[in-house]
């Protein structure tokens, strides 16, 4: 009996131990596993930090890039606008504008026309504000119409060389019927004729001006409306050049 006792709590205590080390390598495996996780966790933090970091540095060499990049375009910002001042000074000195750009036009229409540069030189040359004038002289004319075409419908300048004559536009009397004499609130268009045979004409309401060019002088004329079909003409004659 103390033998079949005996075997009994050998078996007992047999199991029993192989129950704890069967625990015991469980626990073993679950701790390598624990611990190969833990490792292999390790290494990607490692890994994806290092490959943070790349990206980090990456990103600081693009920001320094492009604040270079920036600095590098203001500079030729300020560049090109330093150019644009400067062309823009140079345009206006260079490019001429008001009354020098309306002799510029009028010197090249000249030179266009073939007249030489050495008379129109000289022609510059002799002009000053100082001027030559004879005595002005007030003449008047019939202004004629469609309806009158009468004598009397020119006056003459500077020793016939500049004529002055026109046409208006007929008065109209209560009914509305066209009278012979022109209406001086209407335009009228004057014609100013020189001894070389050109012509200009002048339209618009009385008072008019114009200024007539010759070979040896400037004739300006002052035509205003006078007494009722006529109208008078002041010519003042200045040696030119």
């Amino acid at each position: 009996m103390s033998y079949g006792l005996y075997d009994q709590r050998h078996r007992y205590r047999r199991r029993m131990w192989g129950r704890i080390g069967k625990m015991v390598l469980w626990l073993l495996l679950l701790g390598g596993i624990a611990g190969f996780s833990y490792l292999v966790g390790v290494e990607q933090l490692k890994s994806r930090e290092g490959s943070m970091q790349d990206e980090l540095v990456t990103m600081i060499a693009a920001r320094d890039k492009a604040e270079r990049r920036a600095a590098q375009l203001q500079q030729i910002a300020q560049t090109q606008e330093v150019r644009a001042n400067e062309l823009e000074i140079r345009l206006q000195r260079e490019v001429p504008s008001g009354d020098v750009a309306r002799l510029t036009e009028l010197i090249s229409r000249k030179l266009a026309e073939g007249v030489n540069a050495d008379r129109i030189a000289f022609l510059i040359e002799q002009t000053s504000n100082a001027r030559s004038c004879a005595r002005a002289e007030t003449k008047r004319f019939v202004l004629p119409t469609p309806i009158y075409r009468g004598a009397n419908t020119s006056v003459a300048f500077a020793d016939g060389s500049v004529t002055v004559s026109g046409e208006g536009v007929p008065a109209r009397n209560a009914t509305g019927s066209p009278e012979a004499w022109f209406d001086p609130t209407k335009p009228v268009t004057l014609r100013i004729n020189r001894a070389d045979g050109t012509t200009d004409e002048k339209t618009g309401v009385l008072p008019l001006e114009y200024s007539v060019m010759t070979r040896e002088s400037e004739v300006k004329l002052t035509m205003a409306a006078g007494a009722r079909s006529f109208v008078e003409v002041t010519g003042e004659v200045c040696r030119f050049p």
